[in-house]
């Protein structure tokens, strides 16, 4: 069930309870206990989940409600790539999210996999995402299960020997074969992700951080009859919305990124495919390489195209 707007805030005058002051936010008791029992009302920035939690004068009380676009997160067999004793990989279906959000604690991939995995094994897996993709950004997501495993592949992807491997669908025909993207990247003062000139890298932001230096390299794969482009993206750095921002800069908005490109475009979920994963295996340095199916907006004889592309790994060792 979704709500039009939020968050809500309250700052609790007298004693009360939590689904009082949720409700009177809400207008809907009902609402309101289910919004409790998600996690999506927050006491003092802590997320509170006890409908008869006592509340205090002066608590304050924030209230996330669902977006229009939340919805179930379900996946089945199918969507398993890859596990062993230490690892899982999955391709992540469009439209989800990886970790809990303000508004849900349980609606998620994590979740959605261990249910899975439990329903088919009996076994309890504590997993821990070994990075994050967008909410409609699908193919390739990484979990380990294993302690042993847990330190070794976050040290992979900080030191950028994990080498990732997108398709994208583009906007307007590129006119390049090759083109290296090198930019700066940070928030703006309002707290969105932006470009920022190279020369800036290094310069401190409103929020207390620094413009950090971001690179991708983009091949194009094919030119489409509806004036559109298909695109091969390898991020040589790893920041927030890398690969959208740097197709926005080039003039190339990806298709369906009402963010960063075209807030009117009919096409609600933004095309940006993690193709493929390369990285040593954390336990015994093994190579793995982990692909994903194309998805159904790529055209079916790209698939012979993007398998011959190749990674450049001295850049990637560069950076």
């Amino acid at each position: 069930m979704t709500h039009d707007s939020g968050p809500y805030h309250a700052t609790c005058t007298t004693v009360t309870s939590l689904v009082d002051i949720c409700t009177t936010l809400l207008g809907d008791r009902e609402l309101a206990i289910a919004t409790i029992a998600r996690g999506g009302a927050w006491v003092n920035r802590e997320r509170v989940r006890a409908l008869s939690a006592v509340l205090l004068p002066s608590m304050q009380v924030t209230v996330h409600t669902p977006p229009a676009h939340a919805r179930p997160c379900h996946i089945d067999e199918t969507a398993i790539l890859y596990h062993d004793r230490w690892l899982i990989a999955i391709n992540k279906p469009a439209g989800t999210y990886v970790d809990s959000t303000p508004w849900d604690e349980d609606n998620q991939l994590r979740n959605a996999l261990a249910a899975l995995w439990h329903r088919q094994h009996g076994e309890h897996l504590k997993l821990h995402p070994a990075h994050r993709l967008d909410r409609d950004t699908t193919g390739v997501l990484l979990f380990s299960h294993h302690p042993h495993a847990n330190p070794a592949i976050q040290r992979i992807f900080v030191y950028h020997r994990a080498h990732k491997r997108y398709i994208c669908h583009v906007h307007g025909h590129v006119t390049w074969s090759e083109q290296i993207c090198h930019s700066g990247h940070g928030r703006s003062e309002r707290g969105r992700f932006r470009v920022y000139p190279l020369a800036q890298v290094g310069e401190a932001l409103p929020n207390g951080d620094s413009i950090k230096e971001m690179q991708t390299r983009y091949t194009r794969l094919a030119l489409q009859e509806d004036g559109t482009s298909m695109l091969l993206a390898e991020p040589l750095s790893g920041r927030t919305h890398q690969i959208r921002l740097h197709c926005a800069m080039l003039g190339h908005p990806i298709v369906g990124d009402t963010s960063y490109g075209h807030a009117d475009d009919v096409v609600r979920q933004h095309r940006l495919h993690a193709w493929s994963l390369a990285l040593p295996h954390p336990i015994h340095e093994t190579p793995l390489t982990l692909t994903a199916p194309l998805p159904d907006w790529c055209p079916v004889h790209l698939a012979e195209r993007v398998a011959s592309a190749t990674i450049h790994h001295d850049d990637l060792d560069n950076i």
